[in-house]
């Protein structure tokens, strides 16, 4: 209850100077949100807009878009059991959690039942654009990148307390990063299949356990593409080395974006609260893994949410505000 109260007391504190403001002033001086923010390189357009939000009310809010795919990225699927390459997020019966693609991940799938590795020792990879999947056999699901794509977001410019929380979904929206790229919820099951109708699971992603599974990969910060082709995180990549020592992961590590040696702004959720990434996790966090503290960016204090360094996944599993009606699009 006290960190309601912050809340809605930073939402008063930023709500007010915006409604005090005129036509002649700068459009994003009050806000959590600001244009600067951003990437300037992937940043295509930074406009403010009247738009629904999720309870039916309408709001001010700001639509941004970017380029798709701002960051470096990959490898996903080992080639081999040779190799050693990107992540998934396992929950087979055998040693299920946070997985590095490698012989003991693959070895580990064959022993489940699912035909993943060739008589040569290669592994079963499919893109989504050669040709139709073989339902015969398991694959590792690596989709080709679409840099062609633009992508937009519509982020409330006050944000707006929710009755409750919103619980994120498999695959759901949780916000987006400086760079314009997507953060979602957990990536769709290796097992069962998605629950909203994302790639993976058994049976194509129809649901249900099946005896061939499509599993989706991650590379080692976290993230990979759609099968449309734009790249998104399952993960805060900036503390994503200490997820995976946290995972038992000490073979590989995400050397593409940098990790974080204080507290960092990285993104921004659906609702429009920050997304910050600390090197020393905070011990305050409320059941959305948020507080309300100062930081560079707002030295007033913010709610913000706050990576986790240890979980898998480690976005925040709940958002406390009601974010817009269609957050989020592609073209």
């Amino acid at each position: 209850m006290k960190n309601l109260i912050y809340i809605a007391a930073v939402i008063g504190l930023f709500g007010l100077a915006a409604c005090n403001k005129t036509d002649e002033d700068s459009p994003t001086e009050d806000y959590l949100i600001k244009e600067s923010l951003f990437n300037a390189n992937s940043l295509l357009s930074f406009e403010r807009i009247t738009a629904t939000l999720e309870d039916g009310t309408t709001a001010e809010c700001f639509q941004l878009s970017f380029s798709s795919n701002p960051v470096a990225n990959g490898p996903f699927c080992a080639e081999t059991v040779n190799d050693i390459a990107g992540l998934s997020v396992y929950d087979g019966a055998t040693n299920p959690g946070l997985r590095l693609w490698a012989a003991d991940f693959l070895n580990d799938m064959e022993a489940d039942g699912y035909d993943i590795v060739d008589s040569n020792g290669n592994v079963n990879i499919y893109d989504f654009v050669s040709g139709a999947i073989n339902m015969n056999q398991s694959n590792c699901l690596d989709a080709a990148p679409n840099d062609d794509l633009e992508l937009t977001f519509i982020i409330p410019a006050n944000p707006k307390l929710a009755a409750s929380n919103n619980d994120i979904e498999e695959v759901e929206l949780i916000g987006l990063s400086l760079d314009g790229v997507p953060i979602n919820g957990d990536p769709p099951s290796a097992i069962n299949g998605p629950a909203m109708n994302g790639p993976g699971g058994g049976a194509g992603g129809t649901g249900g356990t099946a005896t061939e599974i499509n599993i989706p990969s991650l590379d080692p910060c976290g993230g990979h593409h759609d099968p449309a082709g734009y790249y998104h995180w399952h993960f805060v990549p900036q503390v994503m080395n200490q997820v995976l020592v946290a995972n038992g992961i000490t073979a590989t590590s995400c050397t593409k974006i940098t990790q974080t040696t204080t507290t960092q702004l990285v993104g921004f959720a659906k609702d429009g609260f920050p997304i910050y990434a600390y090197a020393t996790p905070p011990t305050d966090l409320d059941d959305c893994g948020g507080r309300t503290a100062i930081t560079n960016e707002y030295p007033d204090g913010v709610y913000h949410y706050v990576a986790s360094t240890t979980s898998a996944p480690n976005v925040p599993q709940c958002l406390k505000g009601v974010a817009a009606q269609n957050a989020f699009q592609y073209n």
